[in-house]
């Protein structure tokens, strides 16, 4: 087993730098999404349906196929994706509460960094008169219906990834250095599509873009923490972890389905909602190309 004291300095170095590198290219993309709002908000429907596809396309293009070929018999991968499936339903029931409806965001908008507070008020203001009948648009444009249960799903979704990424590429560096960059490229492929797509979810549920661009940074964190953890601990820290990839992909199947039931719900009002299924399935697609492309 590696220990903290015998691993080369080389393997800690490769291992920070590739994971850094992969955390940085999405974070640069939101950055630059994030700074021009009225460009976001304009595309926020598609960005957010594009997201759905991008997790439903790591689900069944990355977390599902690696948890099979690392030895994990059908029967535990079925298991553990409803297990993620079904905690990530208690989890929205818990934080949707008595607001399930509006927890699945039908309108898609993003608030403004300067104005926040007032649409946060007017949010509330207008969820209570929506449950009397009514609706009216929020301040400055945007919707005053967001999904707060979906934020945090989505944190926690992209935490566990990241912190499964990480330990991937650790284990590959632990086992040889070309093997750390097949990995590196593996993963990197399918990363930028995910975290934009999460960046996208992130805004629709409410959440300000720059403070959207640093949930991301702190979920890229976490990959850090799943590569030091496997390093000093070595290949069965690795091995752990492979067990939480049916885990985290039921929690991505989840996420998808909330965005997409919203995208369907008004499809007979809203002729705008094929675009959306369009964005979603593109979202799927890259990912699962860059999967095969990266396998």
């Amino acid at each position: 087993m590696a220990s903290l004291l015998h691993l080369p300095f080389g393997t800690w170095t490769d291992t920070f730098v590739s994971v850094g590198l992969v955390s940085a290219l999405p974070l640069l993309v939101t950055v630059i999404m994030a700074r021009q709002e009225a460009l976001l908000r304009r595309w926020l429907p598609q960005l957010t349906a594009f997201g759905a596809g991008a997790v439903f396309g790591a689900a069944v293009g990355h977390l599902i196929p690696e948890s099979l070929e690392a030895g994990q018999s059908p029967l535990a991968v079925i298991a553990g994706v409803i297990a993620g499936y079904i905690a990530f339903a208690l989890i929205e029931r818990a934080l949707a509460g008595h607001d399930h409806a509006h927890a699945h965001g039908v309108p898609l908008g993003a608030p403004s960094a300067h104005d926040s507070d007032i649409s946060e008020a007017a949010c509330v203001h207008l969820h209570a008169h929506d449950h009397a009948g009514h609706h009216e648009p929020s301040a400055h444009g945007a919707t005053a219906h967001h999904a707060p249960a979906l934020a945090p799903m989505a944190f926690l979704g992209d935490a566990l990834h990241n912190f499964v990424d990480g330990a991937l590429i650790a284990a590959g560096f632990l086992m040889q250095p070309t093997i750390g960059v097949m990995t590196v490229v593996a993963v990197g492929l399918h990363e930028l599509p995910r975290e934009v797509g999460t960046f996208g979810m992130f805004v629709h549920s409410g959440i300000r873009p720059m403070r959207a661009v640093m949930y991301n940074l702190v979920t890229a964190g976490v990959s850090l923490v799943g590569a030091t953890l496997t390093l000093a601990v070595g290949h069965r820290m690795a091995s752990a972890t492979m067990l939480l990839l049916p885990f985290a992909a039921g929690t991505y199947l989840y996420i998808a389905q909330v965005v997409a039931r919203a995208a369907l719900r008004d499809r007979h009002a809203d002729p705008a909602h094929w675009g959306r299924l369009a964005w979603s399935a593109g979202g799927a697609a890259l990912v699962l190309a860059f999967a095969v492309g990266g396998a």
